[in-house]
């Protein structure tokens, strides 16, 4: 076959795909099943739920849901890509400092990932609680570790030392994560404003001490 043929053949399905992505309808398609899977994750197990109650809480049919996702867990990520999108627009709007001299600067960027939590706090409750899903709970850290952890700058030392500078992040943002799922599992016993102060002034300090 002619390359060029190949390539036109490329290039034009790359540009229908773009095109998909940006027609108004397909957006509303997926925005309806995101919003139909974040309703009924608060009502039962991610594990419980089928494609059919998804589709039919949209309003949907099972071929529409198949022409967007391969399945629960391709829908599942495409919710956990907007809210944490949502979640990331809100940290970046903190504005930086040092603190290396004044870990309590971080408490801005801690306090917005809670009033993220707080927001979609029926969603996180299950999804990061017992009835929640494996998978979305690594996202969730793996998502704190990219916004909180991995933006602190290490010594040259640890930077060498990838293993130790690994096990450190896994273990800090492993450890939020957990108090994240334990704060909405307690039905957010301390306010918002207490639990970012706690984390920033008694869990930070030692993540800071151990990449310095």
């Amino acid at each position: 076959m002619d390359a060029k043929i190949v390539d036109k053949s490329t290039n034009e399905w790359n540009i229908s795909m773009k095109s998909k992505k940006n027609d108004p309808r397909v957006i509303r398609t997926k925005a309806s099943l995101r919003q139909a899977l974040e309703e009924l994750i608060t009502e039962k197990s991610f594990s419980t739920l089928t494609i059919g109650q998804i589709t039919a809480h949209a309003g949907l049919d099972r071929s529409t849901f198949y022409l967007h996702y391969s399945g629960l867990h391709t829908l599942l990520e495409d919710c956990a890509r907007e809210l944490f999108a949502e979640m990331r627009t809100v940290i970046y709007a903190n504005k930086t400092a040092d603190y290396h001299a004044n870990p309590s600067v971080l408490e801005p960027f801690v306090a917005s990932v809670f009033k993220h939590l707080e927001k979609h706090h029926r969603f996180y409750k299950t999804m990061l609680g017992r009835q929640g899903d494996p998978y979305f709970r690594t996202l969730f850290q793996d998502q704190i570790s990219e916004l909180i952890f991995e933006p602190v700058e290490m010594s040259d030392s640890l930077e060498q030392n990838t293993v130790q500078y690994s096990m450190t992040l896994r273990f800090f943002s492993a450890g939020f994560a957990g108090l994240a799922s334990w704060w909405l599992e307690k039905d957010m016993p301390i306010p918002l404003e207490e639990a970012s102060r706690q984390i920033a002034m008694n869990i930070l300090p030692g993540y800071l001490r151990l990449i310095e």
